[in-house]
């Protein structure tokens, strides 16, 4: 073989090894002159042999193998802290319910309607009463309108119910003693029903205060008077001095399963002296 074939054959080799891996730079041997024959391809095929830098099949599996094992923990670590997220953001949401509930009840209590207190009435589970407040119905307008608004409790729908209606005329004075009360004056608009807490809860508890009557002297300082507590405030009784209200609701990160919150509020203005002529047995003894 001459010396011209044989410089023709290694840039041959040298060319194919650039085009098998191009972006590696791969370390050319030439060899040199004085090679010839077999032992000069011999030196040409294991440079190219020994240039390869890539990776095995074992080394692919152990990093397949880390990634899948690392991406797997992420993916369950993401889930539950989305799932926490769900969870704990629902439960803010009802809290936050129960609270806005509570502040329109306060607000509505706090603004009797003067002149109606034998219009207010009452059981364990549902009150009703006339109150000058701002309509939940935005189409009735924004500013404070005289309203007959009920609260209630939806067993079936495990909710709390708030209905309310505009007053159209004046409302009827408080008949003579003995003489019932011709409720075909009290002329309401269109009844609107909102449900303040949507589902889950479980118990809607309203609680009457009435002071018992106490005669005082003078010149004697005033001592304390355990009120008169009463689950129920028919019509014409009047207006009671104070009135609780206890929600429960559900609350499945608790141990008993539900949360409660109380309501305690005294109503402005002239309230109602307990009568026990009216009340009868019904207030003796609910202290």
């Amino acid at each position: 073989m001459t010396l011209h074939t044989r410089t023709i054959l290694d840039f041959g080799f040298w060319i194919l090894d650039c085009h098998r891996v191009p972006w590696i730079r791969r370390r050319r041997v030439r060899p040199s002159i004085g090679d010839h024959g077999r032992k000069g391809r011999r030196l040409i095929h294991a440079t190219l042999r020994s240039s390869g830098n890539g990776f095995t099949l074992a080394e692919l599996i152990v990093a397949a193998t880390v990634l899948t094992v690392v991406m797997t923990a992420v993916y369950v670590g993401f889930g539950s802290t989305l799932r926490a997220w769900r969870y704990g953001e629902s439960h803010i949401t009802a809290y936050q319910d129960v609270r806005t509930a509570l502040n329109i009840m306060s607000r509505e209590f706090g603004c009797m309607l003067g002149g109606a207190e034998h219009l207010f009435q009452g059981k364990n589970d549902e009150v009703e009463f006339f109150t000058v407040a701002p309509p939940m119905n935005v189409e009735k307008g924004e500013g404070p309108r005289v309203l007959w608004v009920h609260y209630r409790f939806n067993r079936v729908g495990k909710s709390l119910v708030r209905e309310e209606a505009v007053v159209l005329k004046p409302l009827p004075l408080q008949p003579p003693e003995g003489q019932e009360l011709d409720k075909t004056r009290v002329k309401l608009g269109r009844k609107y029903k909102f449900e303040l807490i949507a589902d889950g809860v479980r118990a809607l508890d309203f609680t009457y205060f009435w002071i018992p009557p106490y005669e005082r002297k003078p010149d004697e300082p005033p001592k304390w008077l355990d009120p008169i507590r009463l689950t129920e405030s028919r019509e014409g009784w009047g207006l009671p001095q104070g009135i609780k209200v206890d929600l429960t609701v559900d609350d499945p990160t608790s141990e008993s399963g539900k949360a409660s919150f109380s309501l305690r509020t005294s109503f402005r203005g002239p309230t109602t002296p307990y009568n026990e002529k009216k009340i009868g047995a019904l207030g003796r003894g609910k202290t």
